[in-house]
């Protein structure tokens, strides 16, 4: 990832002697100095950014640059450490996070890696499209390799109507379309068509190409019927128009791979919608048994769901309590709660989660991208 898309720096050469004069005029000249050669040759410029840096401390950009040298040079932690420091003096610079973020992903800190990230995007890369594609990459694959494929969705909406997309952002999405927590870079030869065919299909969705989109659901029914999550990509395209379509896809889905957690809880959703709660609840209990913790809220919710149609109230009640524990920023858990609780005459309960529900829904960008599970049968109780 060439620095000149971060920081927009000259790419001449100049000498590399020191300047003679004031302690100010050292610095503009060591300044000067490493910035030119910042892309072309990072060992040098790191070189001149620390003696500009030993004159000047406090300069923000000056520890960023020094940053981005280290990074050209793989020298992670060095460069996460200068990073660090140049956001702590300048935490308004988006590309300074992003950067941050992009360092700490490479030793494994993933966690703070997103968090940073995050930051750099809530403050903007400054129209740097190359920068953006690889922070928003960068967290779209570890995000992926998490299974958290709804977040990593999110990190490539922004990207839907741009033009000229690097490849890898095609396998990307097509990583997530089919939810496969595999890693980009060591997919399999033999598997990379499909992504990149499922990548395409699902740009194609997102960029109101319809009949482009459907030839390419077609065509991976035809070519790739047996392939761990194809059935399920196609059933989240027929959500919106087919849901009985949509369940039979989930089925084939689970039936090839009863280990596609995405597909057990579309599955045991699209169940509740349709009036068959012991259907679901069975669906559920497979999918607790393979779902990352992180979601084992949402088979608390439709467990939930699904006793509240069978007027097991008691039942319900307890499983929406504990999805509200795990997930209290979900709103749509506080409104099944509310439901659950009215139900059983528990009114005073039942309006207070309602008014969470009020609170949790405003604090939400109405812009989100929805979770993998669908929850847009929210009144439905």
């Amino acid at each position: 990832m060439p620095v000149r898309y971060v920081f927009c720096l000259l790419s001449l050469a100049l000498p590399a002697l020191c300047a003679q004069g004031s302690p100010r005029e050292q610095f503009e000249d060591l300044a000067r100095r490493a910035e030119t050669v910042l892309d072309s040759r990072p060992q040098e410029a790191a070189d001149l950014f620390k003696q500009a840096l030993a004159l000047q401390p406090a300069w923000a950009e000056g520890w960023l640059s020094l940053g981005a040298a280290l990074y050209q040079l793989h020298r992670y932690a060095e460069a996460t450490d200068a990073l660090r420091k140049g956001v702590e003096l300048a935490p308004g610079i988006g590309t300074g996070w992003g950067l941050l973020g992009l360092s700490e992903s490479q030793l494994d800190d993933q966690d703070q890696a997103l968090a940073d990230i995050a930051k750099g995007e809530s403050l903007g890369f400054g129209g740097h499209d190359q920068f953006d594609y690889a922070v928003r990459g960068r967290a779209a694959q570890l995000l992926i390799q998490s299974s958290t494929f709804d977040e990593a969705l999110a990190q490539l909406q922004p990207l839907w109507k741009k033009t000229g997309l690097p490849p890898v952002m095609e396998m990307l999405m097509g990583l997530c379309t089919l939810a496969l927590p595999e890693d980009v870079a060591k997919l399999p030869d033999k598997q990379r068509p499909l992504v990149d065919l499922a990548g395409k299909t699902a740009w194609a969705v997102a960029s109101n190409h319809p009949e482009e989109a459907a030839a390419g659901y077609r065509q991976l029914l035809a070519q790739y019927p047996n392939e761990p999550g194809v059935h399920y990509a196609y059933g989240l395209y027929l959500m919106e128009s087919d849901l009985n379509a949509a369940l039979a896809e989930f089925q084939k889905e689970v039936q090839i791979n009863p280990g596609h957690w995405p597909a057990l809880l579309a599955k045991a959703s699209l169940e509740i919608r349709q009036g068959t709660p012991d259907a679901a609840i069975a669906t559920v209990h497979d999918a607790m048994k393979v779902v990352p913790a992180r979601y084992r809220w949402i088979c608390h919710s439709d467990l939930g769901r699904a006793n509240l149609d069978l007027n097991k109230t008691d039942a319900a009640i307890a499983e929406l309590e504990t999805a509200v524990r795990q997930k209290p920023s979900n709103p749509n858990v506080h409104f099944f709660l509310s439901q659950a609780y009215r139900r059983a005459g528990r009114k005073a309960d039942a309006e207070k989660e309602t008014a969470e529900f009020e609170k949790v829904k405003a604090q939400q960008d109405p812009l989100a991208l929805p979770a993998i599970h669908p929850f847009g049968d929210s009144g439905k109780h």
